[in-house]
């Protein structure tokens, strides 16, 4: 332990001990007062775009990056608002709410309104999000479709998570997963992999979950690859790398093909056949 918080670390945190002590039940071994001194802490770390950046708020222009020394990193003089933290921030703030809603509510409230407008902002024209901390656009749309689900943004409502959505199912690949090569972060711009990863596939299924996209053909292709990739005893073989630091530095995340694919699995079952079949209900109805 360092002591050096992070600003999505935190929010996850959160999101899992509200999650499990509060919905599920589980013993309270985390204080309602350590839960409000997070919020107290997050709260602060807001960057006048409306961001949030990892460590710390951003203290210093961005043309300090022009003086970077190193040959190896990019982006790494100062501190950037990141679609990631963002949302990780936004939903950990908004779970909390539902179970402590009378707990700074207005700056809770206001700090959730400017981190949405954040993530509006910061989609690009193609309606693509770029993610910073893993690779890379499938990555950050995981994260920004869930934001704006969060507060009540769907393919139905949204023209810019209905953007997303048509982006995000032209990169699907023909065998009904998606994979991005991690040359994406360094040229900012999407590029296919070879073969399709389980852990971007299932980045991009739960964004279209999170969206309320409608067509449930491109979620169910993606799933049966993760299905299809799932080995006897369980588990899933590592594939490519999946994170990113500095648009440069690829690195492993061994969970993350245990993690995220059950969590994708979890959602359709749970979220969207739910959703799925009372939308279907409300339109049999309207004719």
């Amino acid at each position: 332990m360092n002591g050096f918080l992070a600003s999505d670390c935190s929010g996850e945190a959160m999101k899992a001990v509200l999650l499990l002590q509060e919905a599920c039940g589980f013993p309270q071994v985390i204080s309602n007062s350590r839960l409000h001194d997070c919020v107290d802490t997050l709260l602060l770390m807001q960057n006048t775009d409306g961001g949030f950046a990892s460590f710390e708020r951003a203290r210093a222009g961005a043309w300090l990056e022009k003086l970077n020394p190193a040959e190896v990193f990019d982006q790494c003089m100062v501190e950037h608002s990141y679609t990631e933290c963002t949302s990780t921030v936004l939903t950990s703030l908004a779970l909390f709410q539902r179970h402590f809603p009378y707990y700074r509510t207005d700056e809770i409230n206001a700090t959730i309104s400017r981190a949405a407008n954040f993530v509006r902002a910061s989609q690009r024209p193609d309606g693509s999000w770029e993610g910073a901390w893993g690779i890379c656009f499938t990555y950050g749309m995981f994260f920004a479709l869930e934001s704006l689900e969060t507060v009540h943004e769907t393919y139905q409502s949204s023209r810019e998570v209905q953007k997303g959505c048509e982006w995000l199912v032209s990169k699907q690949k023909d065998d009904g997963g998606w994979g991005e090569h991690h040359s994406s972060c360094e040229l900012r711009e999407y590029v296919q992999d070879d073969t399709s990863q389980v852990v971007n596939t299932a980045w991009a299924v739960m964004a279209l979950m999170s969206a309320r996209y409608p067509d449930k053909a491109s979620i169910e292709r993606g799933l049966q690859l993760i299905q299809k990739r799932q080995q006897p005893n369980g588990e899933w073989l590592q594939e490519k790398l999946e994170g990113v630091v500095s648009r440069t530095i690829i690195i492993g995340y061994p969970n993350y093909k245990f993690y995220f694919p059950i969590r994708a699995l979890g959602k359709y079952e749970h979220v969207y056949l739910p959703w799925l079949k009372e939308s279907n209900d409300s339109q049999q109805k309207a004719h």
